[in-house]
């Protein structure tokens, strides 16, 4: 395979490129005095090559890799826009992961900025965006002209965010007026999942029986067939707002979850309960879902998260398999809720036993199949989830959610890969190749 040239763009304040700076690897020895570049796929500029560490006074350097053109010259990129909300006198979002994904980007030659709806410049072939910029009193996002972006990934933060109509108008334009390749185009509707996944034989049985909860006459019938039940948010996130109801020798308990605390009521009779549940739920949308006897480990339930992305060839692959343990109070174990990361491989040797390994190889196969079959009933590209799945002591497995936008797994190794697969995804979409080894500090 023909690797591209890899170097620094040096771009500056107006966004017009100035010249390009081949790492020290490459060298100028296969490249012209000038270059005639295509940016973003729309933008055509000419500039000089200068040797490694030229000096280029008051610019920003952009790493790219360099692509030859049927016409002579060659296209620089990719450049991939992180899409947020506008807010903060910037833009919304984890600013953290942001940071992750531009410095592991930089590293591997590949220029990450983040796009808010405002920076947009319909008919333009430049957007306002932010770079980052690492100061040592602090990290620091600057406003710059950048060209149009060969990839959007949407990070927009929030479900009511990605409903109004400047994120919907985005979305739309980079991704059906620019046909600019855009993957996650949105969250993912619990309910929707769960239907979809009983239209599977091999997946049905991973679901548990799951319905719609009505406010205004809610199915206590379940009950019945359930001594637990939990209310899952259809908004929801990380278990907030959560609810479990639970009949006992007293009648019921429910428990209602938020990051602040834990409030626990109890209800001595149906009607009390009725009552209670209408306090307590509201008019908030959830689903109902049957509670699963989860295996244990040192005497509290745990479950398990799986991330899956695409890489380098376009395919789902799993990145990583995390444990999480319940708290003591929590009704989920959602770290925000007081869960704990466990060493997957502890966990699980600990419950299974020798059978550990083919145990672990049954979660990855299924969490492939899952994603596959979420995958067919969206619209629009997706190129990552995070799948919740339960797991009893016998081995039995369950589904219980996937996460369209996977919040950061804290496992290092996790981490790192999930960061670095991005990238290749990245490259993937854009249709630059990968290039040996890294690019270095900027010059």
């Amino acid at each position: 395979m023909t690797h591209p040239t890899a170097g620094w763009l040096a771009v500056q304040g107006s966004g017009k490129p100035s010249a390009f700076i081949p790492f020290s690897r490459h060298g100028k020895q296969s490249l012209p005095e000038q270059l005639r570049l295509i940016l973003g796929g729309r933008t055509e500029v000419k500039i000089p090559v200068l040797p490694h560490r030229g000096s280029v006074p008051s610019a920003t350097f952009l790493p790219v890799r360099l692509l030859k053109t049927h016409s002579h010259g060659y296209k620089a990129g990719p450049f991939i826009a992180i899409l947020t909300s506008d807010g903060n006198r910037t833009f919304r979002g984890n600013r953290k992961n942001f940071i992750d994904l531009i410095r592991t980007g930089r590293k591997m030659g590949v220029t990450i900025f983040v796009l808010t709806p405002g920076g947009i410049q319909p008919g333009k072939p430049t957007v306002r965006g932010y770079i980052h910029r690492p100061l040592k009193t602090g990290d620091q996002f600057i406003p710059a002209t950048l060209p149009l972006p060969d990839v959007v990934y949407n990070r927009i933060p929030t479900r009511t965010a990605e409903q109004r109509k400047g994120e919907q108008q985005a979305l739309h334009y980079l991704g059906k007026t620019l046909e600019i390749p855009l993957f996650n185009p949105g969250f993912f509707n619990k309910w929707s999942l769960y239907q979809f996944l009983r239209q599977s034989e091999e997946l049905a049985e991973l679901v548990p029986a799951t319905g719609k909860w009505n406010a205004d006459h809610p199915p206590l019938h379940i009950l019945k067939r359930f001594p637990t039940v939990f209310l899952k948010p259809n908004d929801g996130l990380a278990g907030n707002g959560m609810i479990r109801i639970a009949r006992n020798r007293s009648g019921y308990e429910v428990v209602l979850q938020t990051l602040k605390e834990k409030k626990r009521f109890p209800a001595e009779n149906a009607a009390g309960l009725l009552k209670l549940l209408r306090r307590v739920a509201g008019t908030r949308s959830y689903v109902w879902q049957q509670g699963v006897p989860l295996a244990t480990f040192r005497g509290r339930p745990f479950d398990l998260r799986i991330l899956l992305q695409k890489g380098g060839k376009g395919e789902w692959g799993i990145t990583g398999i995390g444990i999480r343990v319940a708290g003591p109070d929590a009704i989920s174990t959602h770290v925000p809720m007081g869960g704990t990361i466990e060493n997957r491989q502890t966990v699980l040797k600990a419950v299974f036993g020798d059978r550990y390994r083919d145990v672990l190889r049954r979660i990855g196969e299924t969490a492939l199949r899952i994603a596959r079959q979420i995958e067919r009933s969206q619209e629009g590209r997706i190129g990552e989830m995070s799948i919740d799945m339960g797991i009893e002591k016998g081995g039995r497995l369950w589904f219980f959610e996937a996460n369209a936008k996977p919040m950061k797994f804290d496992e290092p190794d996790i981490r790192e890969r999930s960061l670095k697969r991005l990238i290749q995804y990245f490259l993937y979409l854009s249709g630059f190749q990968e290039t040996r080894g890294k690019g270095g500090a900027s010059p």
